[in-house]
């Protein structure tokens, strides 16, 4: 997992914040653990568990797909866990969306930002002192330069799929896709036999999460960093320990493989 980047703090058991990627509140399993891979399913909605077991205020700054989804940050207290499951600025949930590529080296430079998420954490900082008419700004332990201060700050109280391709119409036709140019009667057909699947984060459904503003002082530098990214469970390793065995007559689980008949039906299992 790439996770928890740290400037200025030396220490492995040093009280962090930390995020996640979760599903109806349930963290999920993180596979690599320098990759921080997460998969899921097409059209899976899911949350980002932000938690802060400090005693200083965090602003949490996320990127979805590579970019930033907003100016503003959310804010966590002390001690604050919080599951959103909305971008911050629509109330539109997180929603996980695949769809099929060329397997090409210039493709997978084009899609390597898919389904990536990421925190930054900045913590809070102290006002500036005013001595005989100049400022005196309190300086991070990490820098020199003077924090910032942040207005729009939030603390926390139907897929939609969408493609341009300029003028011209898409038109699925099973294994090709072809691409007819709307200012010209050529066609041309592609070849999808050689592709592979990829996912970004989109904006689903509503959701009935909501903020309040907060103005406050930031570090300008975030101290500690979590990212992730999220693939189409298609795409997911088999792991030894998940393959299991079913009744090839009525489709019940082998639970143990000492069993030589189904004890639901009576079939020969040998």
């Amino acid at each position: 997992m790439k996770n928890n980047n740290t400037i200025g703090v030396s220490s492995n058991s040093t009280p962090k914040p930390e995020a996640w990627v979760a599903v109806s509140n349930n963290r999920q399993k993180i596979y690599g653990e320098k990759s921080g891979l997460v998969y899921l399913d097409n059209g899976q909605e899911f949350e980002i568990e932000l938690y802060n077991p400090t005693t200083v205020s965090y602003l949490a700054k996320i990127y979805l797909n590579g970019k930033t989804i907003s100016t503003s940050g959310l804010v966590l207290k002390p001690g604050q866990r919080y599951f959103l499951d909305r971008f911050i600025d629509e109330k539109k949930k997180l929603v996980f969306s695949t769809y099929e590529v060329e397997n090409t080296d210039e493709v997978k430079k084009a899609i390597e930002s898919n389904g990536k998420i990421k925190v930054e954490f900045y913590p809070e900082q102290a006002p500036p002192l005013w001595y005989g008419g100049c400022t005196y700004t309190i300086i991070p332990y990490y820098g020199s330069s003077t924090p910032t201060i942040g207005n729009n700050y939030y603390t926390t109280g139907g897929l939609s799929n969408y493609m341009n391709i300029s003028s011209t119409n898409l038109v699925n036709t099973g294994s090709t896709t072809s691409y007819s140019s709307s200012t010209s009667n050529q066609s041309v057909n592609m070849s999808m036999a050689a592709s592979l699947e990829t996912g970004r984060v989109e904006k689903g459904g509503a959701s009935d999460q909501s903020f309040v503003s907060e103005n406050g002082l930031y570090s300008w530098m975030s101290t500690y960093t979590s990212e992730y990214q999220i693939l189409p469970r298609s795409v997911k390793p088999v792991e030894v320990s998940e393959i299991r065995s079913y009744c090839p007559e009525c489709g019940i689980r082998i639970k143990k493989k000492t069993w030589k008949f189904c004890p639901s039906c009576g079939e020969s299992l040998d």
